[in-house]
């Protein structure tokens, strides 16, 4: 290299370190607020996470991602709750029981909910199509689809005449799902005891008057009440000899019989929608809540086998996952 083109590339080296680095700016901070504890919901937040990456919203490199875990405890989620607000995050993905106490908490942050339960009922929303405030999302709660869990337990226990329903009478829309549980269990020929719920006390209490009873199946409402100890419902149901019946995956991989309802990691996938827009502007007022679109059946052999039934294959046949 001749002696002046390496003095000028030396001057423009010189002055370029010179220059005042540029601070980037901090990448938007999404959080994860559940209710639950990490294993319990594992599944629905790897499936948060693959729809943030579908979208180019990866952890570290577009966006900042923090998880918060309740261990199911309202104590600790009002706990949480200040500190995740004092970090100011652009959009928050709450789940479970922490979604009232956070929609009480802020009015202003985006929240991203995935509910249970019936967010007008809930008054979480003003309406579906338009939400009107800081939150929007999917709501679960299918009401169309209840009375098909008690038409497939009649398919496959055609004998069937009594069945018990563990609920939260507390939960949002669970007035409605509880009307047409019973419109199709009328309609059967089922005889229904309804047993409401409200703490892990009464919860035990409803599982210890099923046997004996003349009930023959327990059908547990998906709610925050029923979903945590849904394993331990499932091994109580197997134990006594009791087909079960619910309507999220979840259910089923902790030992339910059956499910039927809307896809859970098809729903959670969704929340990287709103996430996405939100992020890019949009407010949550604006972008309409929505019902699931993919609705799953899954039937668990493993259960029947320890109950010492036979699921019909035309049932097997229509399921969309069976357990083995």
């Amino acid at each position: 290299m001749r002696r002046r083109d390496f003095l000028r590339l030396t001057g423009l080296a010189a002055s370029a370190a010179a220059l005042p680095v540029l601070a980037q700016p901090p990448l938007p901070l999404v959080v994860w607020l559940s209710y639950a504890d990490e294993k319990t919901v594992e599944s629905y937040f790897k499936a948060v996470q693959n729809g943030l990456r579908s979208r180019g919203l990866v952890d570290g490199r577009t966006i900042r991602l923090e998880t918060y875990y309740a261990q199911f405890s309202k104590e600790r989620v009002q706990q949480m709750i200040p500190e995740i607000i004092a970090k100011n995050p652009a959009v928050i993905v709450v789940q479970g029981a922490a979604i009232k106490p956070m929609t009480e908490a802020t009015k202003t942050i985006p929240l991203v909910i995935g509910t249970s339960g019936d967010m007008v009922a809930g008054k979480l929303v003003t309406n579906l199509a338009r939400p009107g405030g800081n939150v929007t999302g999917v709501q679960f709660l299918a009401i169309d689809y209840v009375g098909k869990r008690m038409e497939l337990l009649k398919e496959i226990f055609p004998r069937l005449k009594r069945v018990a329903v563990i609920a939260d009478p507390g939960h949002a829309g669970e007035t409605d799902e509880r009307a047409k549980t019973l419109a199709a269990a009328e309609r059967l020929g089922i005889r229904v005891d309804y047993k409401p719920v409200t703490n892990p006390v009464e919860l035990q209490a409803a599982l210890d008057s099923a046997p004996g009873s003349g009930v023959e199946a327990l059908v547990a409402f998906p709610d925050s009440i029923t979903f945590g100890p849904r394993k331990r419902i499932a091994d109580f149901a197997i134990q006594h000899k009791l087909p079960t019946v619910s309507g999220w995956d979840a259910y089923a991989d902790a030992g339910f019989l059956l499910i039927y309802g809307p896809s859970m990691t098809a729903a959670w996938e969704r929340m990287a929608y709103f996430v996405d827009r939100i992020l890019k502007g949009a407010k949550p007022a604006d972008l309409p809540a929505e019902m699931p679109s993919v609705i799953e059946m899954i039937v668990n052999l493993k259960t029947a086998k320890a109950l010492g039934i036979e699921v019909p294959q035309k049932v097997l046949l229509r399921a969309n996952r069976v357990i083995e």
